[in-house]
């Protein structure tokens, strides 16, 4: 270096300059641009057929709360919509080929497995549980052996059934858009990002075909569920990120069962019970935060933000 004296006058300063480019300036990397056209398309294939399948069971006369007197066709529309976003991840991988990450399916500790079961029993059956204790529903004290022994069945071997259905969605909704996320951003997009758009999913199964209870507005219903619904999809999210799509998949079943085949055959429907009770009432919403929010604290979404 050349020494300068002390009373050497000041070099002219030259004319600022541009900052050297950041080497994250340039193009995003290959992995990024791969993620973001699998979800591109994977969302675009999704919300098309959830688009026709309802327009279908609409014109079936569809309602989602007897939908064992929905004819052949609107009850196909119905239980296809649950594979739709499996459908939507084929469409990714094949439109972008192999490049992008695997979906999850790998081994889970049993541990893993046995969290998820747990999680959803408590959680279903805590909003259950403040549905019957408010009194805005009551609880079947009188239920005869049959319907006791389903609910036994839907808090364990009733999931069984459900395992396919929720397999179907968590392929799309945890094995590729929650990885693709992690892969783009941090927890909060994972969390907002997946679950309104899983919750955007299944709106039009409360604004058209019947899933707002009676007396209920729609906006209430959909805001309710939407909570709900993201709250138990970071938890989902988390499970995927940890430990591959199994405990989610087993997580989403058991909660199906137990809310189906438990809680609502042993609840007595008032004229409260549409405003807490359900998937689209304020209980489910307000445990399922609760919920997440212990979950989350004990295991927090990984990403690679």
């Amino acid at each position: 270096m050349t020494a300068v004296h002390p009373l050497a006058a000041p070099a002219e300063q030259s004319a600022p300059t541009s900052p050297e480019p950041s080497p994250t300036d340039g193009p995003a990397p290959a992995y990024e641009r791969t993620a973001r056209r699998e979800i591109a398309v994977f969302l675009a294939v999704t919300f098309g057929l959830i688009g026709v399948s309802t327009v279908v069971a609409w014109n079936e006369g569809v309602d989602v709360t007897h939908i064992e007197d929905a004819t052949p066709l609107g009850a196909a529309a119905m239980y296809g919509q649950a594979f739709f976003p499996l459908l939507g991840a084929l469409a990714a991988r094949f439109t972008v080929g192999r490049r992008g990450e695997g979906w999850g399916f790998r081994r889970a500790p049993w541990r893993s497995l046995a969290s998820a079961w747990a999680y959803s029993v408590a959680v279903v059956l805590g909003a259950g549980t403040l549905v019957w204790l408010t009194g805005t529903g009551g609880l079947d004290t009188h239920a005869d052996g049959t319907t006791l022994l389903t609910a036994l069945g839907g808090l364990t071997v009733l999931a069984a059934p459900y395992v396919l259905l929720a397999l179907g969605e968590d392929v799309g909704w945890r094995g590729l858009l929650t990885t693709r996320l992690a892969r783009l951003g941090g927890p909060r997009l994972v969390v907002l990002g997946g679950g309104l758009a899983w919750s955007a999913f299944h709106v039009p199964l409360i604004v058209w075909l019947g899933g707002t209870p009676e007396g209920v507005p729609v906006w209430f219903a959909v805001t309710a569920f939407t909570v709900g619904t993201t709250a138990f999809g970071a938890v989902l999210s988390s499970m995927q990120l940890r430990y591959g799509i199994w405990p989610g998949v087993v997580a989403h079943a058991v909660f199906n069962a137990v809310l189906y085949h438990a809680v609502e055959p042993l609840t007595v429907t008032r004229d409260a019970t549409g405003w807490t009770g359900t998937e689209t009432g304020a209980f489910a919403a307000l445990v399922g935060v609760l919920g997440a929010a212990v979950w989350l604290r004990r295991n927090p979404i990984r990403t690679g933000a």
